[in-house]
């Protein structure tokens, strides 16, 4: 059983491990942090610490012997996990120096200097931890062998992704297919929508992601908020929106951003009645996190699967080179999502298909995803923790984000960003005028070391105070 990351970072530099002068990561040490049952888990586990930078460019690594024999496995289990991570670039055999890690890992999850070292402290935009995406090369091998590629028709869903897709959707759709983003996906869905629906308001989560807002805007709809509680979307509140007759009403089903609550089958049930008595509404359910939330989802679309689209964006699990997002739902939505994109004329790559295909079917990767999951939960949920112990009054439920209620938003942006922190604006995360004063909290890069969250989670304790004197 391995510790937490911030742990695994710690320790190895408690040991005194220096990774640049190339010394040596002791087998006992490093047998402590890795877990195997094979040669597949102890790839997993060693690429795990070298992509996050906890074992450097340079470190050593014990031989074959040693660390099977601390490990209670074989030398040969060992020399196959190092071939793998030799193919795979991570390291790297000298002949007098042993075996090294050869990969520098590149990613923003390293120790913040503190207000004052010249270093800023990016919490506003939403990004995922580069080190945290799987290997894409064995995928795209995998897509370039299906016999579909270069064939002359479009195929906007290729039967290997159906097959993969279909075992984690939440229910079982008319029709499906593929855009080149989320964002792209979520756009398609909301115009094929706001079409079927007839009209130009659409019922919105209030607050929510203020990607979806803009997109609205982009398309000319006039919002009609929508409010949330811990279960998701309140049932009383769409009643009366509903009331307003609009196209569409779009919602997070699960890790919402900002509140990062997921909305319960009970709860999507009573979303469904209410949604009944307003047959001319079309829904639309964003599944923004995909893969990474930890939460399973539940989707209208099994109550009313003739006026429902559901997006699941998948870059953020697998990278945005990635480039293929699913829409499934009714089949007339779907046809209209497949002409309003480029008027018919435009398919996602097959080999793109393909791969994610193997992606979300390939046992290494979903373990790979598995453990990219904990630690930006890991993340997440110490900050909240130690901003707790600041004394602030804050929720915690999913995602990559943190809302989090001050005194007065804009002041305490100013205030921080003079200590080196760059936050999100909560009220652009509101189809209508705030109803308070909040912030957005990015947590996908945070840095590990618990002595680091502390050091951010006091400033902002400071800066409230400030506000409060």
């Amino acid at each position: 059983m391995r510790s937490s990351p911030h742990t695994i970072g710690t320790a190895l530099r408690q040991d005194g491990i220096n990774h640049e002068s190339g010394q040596l990561a002791e087998a006992e040490w490093l047998a402590h942090y890795v877990a195997t049952d094979g040669a597949g888990n102890l790839v997993a586990s060693i690429g795990d610490l070298v992509r996050s930078g906890r074992l450097e460019k340079g470190a050593r690594l014990p031989t074959v012997r040693a660390l099977g024999a601390c490990m209670g496995i074989s030398a040969a289990t060992v020399a196959a996990a190092w071939l793998q991570l030799r193919e795979q670039g991570l390291i790297g055999t000298r002949r007098r120096g042993g075996t090294v890690v050869i990969y520098q890992a590149t990613h923003s999850s390293e120790p913040w200097a503190g207000p004052g070292s010249g270093h800023s402290l990016d919490l506003a935009q939403g990004l995922i931890d580069h080190a945290l995406l799987p290997e894409l090369g064995p995928a795209f091998v995998y897509a370039l062998g299906n016999r579909s590629v270069h064939g002359a028709a479009k195929d906007h869903f290729i039967a290997p992704l159906l097959e993969a897709v279909a075992l984690t959707w939440p229910f079982k759709p008319q029709a499906w297919s593929t855009a080149g983003s989320g964002t792209e996906g979520a756009l398609l869905a909301v115009e094929a929508a706001a079409r079927q629906g007839g009209g130009q308001l659409v019922a919105i989560e209030s607050p929510t992601n203020p990607r979806l807002l803009d997109l609205c805007r982009t398309l000319g709809l006039t919002f009609i908020p929508v409010a949330c509680d811990d279960a998701g979307p309140v049932p009383d509140s769409l009643r009366e929106a509903l009331l307003h007759r609009p196209a569409v009403f779009l919602y997070q089903p699960r890790a919402q951003i900002p509140l990062g609550h997921s909305v319960p089958e009970s709860r999507v049930g009573q979303i469904a009645g209410e949604l009944a008595k307003s047959p001319n509404t079309v829904v639309v359910e964003d599944d923004f996190l995909g893969p990474l939330a930890r939460t399973r989802v539940y989707s209208v679309a099994s109550y009313l699967p003739q006026r429902t689209l559901f997006v699941r964006t998948y870059c953020n699990a697998y990278g945005i080179d990635l480039r293929t997002c699913v829409l499934a739902g009714a089949a007339t939505l779907i046809d209209s999502v497949r002409q309003i994109r480029s008027h018919g004329a435009a398919m996602n790559s097959r080999i793109l298909q393909g791969a994610l295909a193997y992606l979300l079917t390939d046992p290494e990767t979903n373990s790979w995803t598995e453990r990219a999951r904990e630690r930006y939960a890991s993340r997440r949920v110490s900050l909240v923790e130690a901003l707790r112990h600041q004394g602030f009054q804050i929720k915690n439920h999913d995602g990559l984000s943190i809302w989090l209620p001050v005194e007065h938003e804009t002041r305490a942006i100013v205030a921080l960003a003079e200590k080196g922190i760059s936050v999100g604006s909560g009220s652009r995360c509101f189809p209508a005028d705030p109803t308070g004063h909040y912030l957005r909290l990015a947590t996908g890069r945070l840095p590990d070391g618990m002595r680091d969250i502390d050091d951010i989670a006091r400033v902002f304790g400071e800066i409230r105070c400030y506000q409060d004197a």
